[in-house]
């Protein structure tokens, strides 16, 4: 029954994972296995039998979800690229006001701050290259595209410890989400390789390394991911107004496509506000404050 219990789960999240701004880890917060869940992770070898009784099911609902989504989303980022960005626009915009309530919990310092800047302007320098690098949906593996995509599942893995922050949102902001959804859909296992062995290792490394900034640099950590998470919204704006269809050339969208993206962006940015609600009231009124980083119970 626990089994089948924890399938379901990872079905879940596996489905909310997959919706940029929308993060499983705010699933499982939402499903009181939050704390469960990391620390079966952090404990994987001490306690392999225990800790695989639990990750096996979930990452197999997870993996079932994916896959079967991916065949949804896919023909949506071919056939509608300014509607479904207008949508990850506002799923991004939404969990900004839950990343900034965590940062200023104790009060802002204006040197906890410089993290902010430094990510915004790497993220303003990343958007600049869009029109000198090729954004195409990208179908052929080499190494520089093997480290590229190892290195984002890295940080996408890693956001699982954060609950509100979305790992496929970390691949939408580096530009290989699109690229990640089709080759699941059409298995390609060499293409999803290298993001599998970065999930890996994110999961084992660096949700530590997010742990240890979390407790001992908690606000600059925060500052850091709104930093991140703002200045994507400048690349998913270009990907929005500039797609790859149009050789990354301004054409005026009919009235009728420019209202439906903006009720899109509308509808995402609510959907992450209710979600990244939940996970403060969830954090209120949990018995265990290890169950949610450092700030996240306040």
């Amino acid at each position: 029954m626990d089994f089948l219990k924890n399938l379901l789960r990872g079905a879940i999240m596996g489905i909310s994972e997959i919706i940029p701004g929308v993060s499983g880890g705010t699933m499982a917060v939402l499903m009181n296995i939050y704390d469960k869940l990391i620390g079966a992770i952090s404990h994987l070898r001490k306690d392999f039998k225990n800790s695989a009784s639990l990750l096996i099911p979930l990452v197999l609902g997870m993996a079932a979800s994916i896959l079967a989504f991916s065949h949804v989303i896919t023909p949506l980022l071919q056939n509608y690229p300014m509607q479904v960005n207008f949508l990850f626009i506002g799923l991004v915009c939404g969990i900004i006001p839950m990343l900034f309530r965590h940062a200023k919990a104790d009060g802002i310092k204006p040197a906890q701050t410089l993290p902010f800047f430094i990510m915004l302007a790497l993220m303003v320098l990343m958007a600049c290259f869009y029109f000198v690098t090729d954004t195409s949906l990208i179908i052929s593996m080499n190494a520089g595209t093997f480290i590229r995509f190892m290195l984002i599942g890295f940080l996408a893995a890693v956001c699982l410890i954060l609950p509100g922050v979305s790992g496929s949102m970390i691949m939408v902001i580096f530009g290989i989400y699109a690229s990640v959804i089709a080759a699941i859909s059409r298995l390609d296992i060499l293409m999803l390789i290298p993001v599998g062995i970065g999930i890996i290792f994110g999961l084992i490394y660096g949700s530590k390394i997010i742990d240890y900034c979390l407790h001992h640099f908690p606000q600059g950590t925060y500052f850091a991911i709104i930093g991140l998470v703002s200045g994507s919204i400048i690349s998913l704006v270009q990907r929005a107004l500039l797609p790859e269809s149009t050789g990354k050339v301004f054409r005026m969208p009919n009235t009728s496509a420019l209202i439906v993206s903006i009720l899109l962006m509308a509808v995402g940015m609510c959907v992450s506000m209710l979600f990244t609600s939940d996970v403060l009231i969830h954090s209120k009124k949990g018995k265990d404050s290890k169950t949610i980083p450092h700030k996240a119970n306040h």
